[in-house]
């Protein structure tokens, strides 16, 4: 059996962007949040540290009143995903069903917050979620567990690449672990990776380089012009977030698979 491993970035390319609706519901202006934490990053934060850690001290201070994991994760299962995003791998899987021996496994890595994103209605379709982890003290987010940083997802990149996404949150280290590329369960030129934005350009840069496709989703009113400067001299083609059927994203996946069954 073939497997192709279809890996997304999550906020706003499967879904609006998450933390960003739990400020508003909050009562709080998004915008503002993310202008500080602009400041942070030219102070020397990496991005991913550097919000999630604004984001706990409002849980501190009690200014979100989703303060444990599982309040997060409730709340994300009432957000709407992009259209068709919580069932298009299944519904590849059942076009592919009977027909040949190859399968679609769906994979989310992001620098968001994984309990929010395994609450989410995307969390059934896809074998594996990773974000960054948040751990409780008394019964409240007191901190951070583990972040993902842009580069960082690289790492769980190689990790389906060499089939140990079950071990690799516990055992991090197997990542660098030798394994011939014959042996490894998923090859990249088996892998497509979508994302939205600059955050995503060190894994389109490594999936391309070693055989497989990245395909740039466009869920935004404006880009930046960096991340359009990026695309053209990427000679990337982008696509809305639309995953229903016959969306001109779903034809580009649906070719990309094609292709691969039939080059063998």
């Amino acid at each position: 059996m073939k497997t192709i491993a279809i890996i997304c970035d999550c906020d706003n390319t499967l879904m609006p962007d998450l933390p960003s609706l739990l400020l508003k519901d909050n009562g709080m202006e998004p915008q503002l949040f993310w202008d500080d934490i602009d400041v942070m990053v030219k102070d020397g934060w990496d991005p991913p540290i550097a919000w999630m850690t604004k984001l706990i001290k409002l849980i501190q201070d009690g200014k979100i009143k989703q303060n444990t994991n599982e309040k997060l994760a409730e709340f994300s299962a009432s957000v709407e995903t992009y259209p068709g995003a919580s069932t298009f791998i299944d519904e590849i899987n059942s076009k592919l069903a009977g027909q040949t021996d190859v399968s679609v496994e769906g994979y989310v890595v992001s620098s968001g917050i994984e309990s929010m994103m395994k609450g989410s209605k995307i969390a059934n379709s896809f074998t594996d979620i990773f974000g960054g982890r948040l751990y409780e003290e008394n019964g409240i987010i007191s901190g951070i567990k583990s972040s993902i940083t842009f580069t960082e997802k690289t790492k769980f990149i190689f990790a389906i690449n060499k089939g140990i996404t079950s071990q690799i949150r516990e055992k991090p280290y197997d990542v660098n672990d030798f394994i011939p590329f014959e042996e490894r369960r998923i090859p990249f030129e088996n892998m497509i990776y979508m994302g939205d934005g600059p955050s995503d350009i060190p894994c389109f840069s490594m999936i391309e380089k070693l055989g497989g496709t990245s395909i740039a989703i466009d869920s935004k009113d404006e880009w930046s012009k960096k991340w359009e400067y990026e695309l053209r001299e990427r000679k990337m083609e982008s696509f809305k977030a639309d995953y229903t059927q016959n969306s001109e994203l779903m034809k580009k996946l649906e070719s990309i698979i094609q292709n691969s069954i039939y080059s063998g």
